[in-house]
């Protein structure tokens, strides 16, 4: 259990501690104002869901105890910020989720806990509201199949009855760090709050950085371009940077012979992939206006920048579900 009230942690259990020593430590005062002896305390390590293990540290073992207790203010001592909400209680230590919990009752206790010993596994006792669990399990199973969508797609998606499964319950904090390390991101800058009137008028363009691993089609990059209007966003996949002046002459081809519309602006860093003496002969010639960003302020070109964060967030919170199994 999860108390506020509990001046330390405390277990009944002896086998359930990875370091363990015998400790005179005098009594505790229950509820009843009856005593309980300290025997001993050290360290009891729990694995949680999605195969993550914490320490607990400064743990006391009391035989005469009934329930496991976690203390919010040895938690708080430790750096770890408690936060209670929405039946559910968050364990977090700056944007990391170390444990939750669900209330059950009146009260808060851990979730999907296996204490390890280094040698066996004792799964925690659990008092009741199975279905609460299992509702919240699926509502957040569902969440990584659909590449870590936010709560309001999943609530979207429950309303149109396109997921079958899913529960009405809300989404809690995703257990899966990647989550939320993939999705940080600064403050945009303010919208200038201009409209435009058409597709391809400005259109966004960027090369994303050099990957470590390669593509199964041997590919290193790949260019992007948004339609601002529209928001359409096209993906090509390069195995070198001056491939990006290729790939614009086939994008323009197409999307104008489709659209019959021209590309009247495009709005880049200052790359040299868009900065080449053949890019510039190019843009003259098509009578396309060039409007380059100012050097080391991505967030004027808040759309691919946006865009890049979306497809990489996605791509690795993925890739953290396939490795944690």
């Amino acid at each position: 259990m999860i108390d506020s009230g509990a001046s330390f942690h405390f277990t009944p259990h002896r086998k359930w501690f990875c370091k363990y020593e015998k400790y005179n430590g005098g009594d505790v005062f229950l509820g009843d104002d009856r005593k309980a002896r300290i025997v001993g305390s050290r360290r009891v390590k729990l694995k949680l869901q999605g195969g993550r293990v914490r320490t607990l540290p400064g743990v006391l073992h009391i035989p005469a105890l009934a329930r496991n207790m976690i203390s919010v203010s040895r938690l708080d001592d430790a750096g770890v910020k408690t936060m209670f909400e929405k039946d559910t209680c968050k364990m977090v230590q700056e944007a990391l989720l170390l444990m939750w919990g669900v209330r059950i009752g009146t009260l808060y206790n851990l979730q999907g806990s296996i204490v390890v010993d280094g040698c066996n596994s004792f799964v925690v006792p659990k008092s009741g509201a199975e279905n609460i669990m299992v509702s919240k399990e699926k509502t957040m199973l569902s969440h990584q199949r659909l590449r870590h969508i936010g709560e309001k797609g999943l609530r979207r998606l429950r309303g149109k009855c396109m997921v079958e499964g899913m529960s009405n319950s809300s989404l809690d904090f995703c257990l899966y760090e990647n989550c939320v390390y993939g999705k940080q991101n600064r403050v945009s800058l303010p919208s200038s709050g201009k409209r435009v009137k058409q597709i391809l008028e400005p259109l966004h363009s960027d090369v994303f950085e050099p990957m470590k691993v390669r593509s199964l089609g041997k590919s290193m990059y790949y260019v992007s371009f948004i339609d601002e209007f529209s928001r359409n966003t096209w993906i090509y996949f390069l195995k070198k940077k001056p491939e990006v002046f290729d790939m614009f002459k086939e994008f323009k081809a197409l999307e104008e012979n489709e659209t019959e519309k021209k590309i009247k602006v495009l709005r880049t860093d200052n790359g040299g992939e868009f900065c080449s003496m053949e890019f510039e002969e190019f843009y003259k010639k098509c009578g396309i206006a060039r409007q380059n960003i100012t050097p080391y302020t991505p967030q004027q070109n808040g759309a691919t920048e946006t865009m890049n964060k979306t497809l990489m967030e996605r791509a690795r919170s993925m890739l953290s579900g396939v490795m944690l199994g």
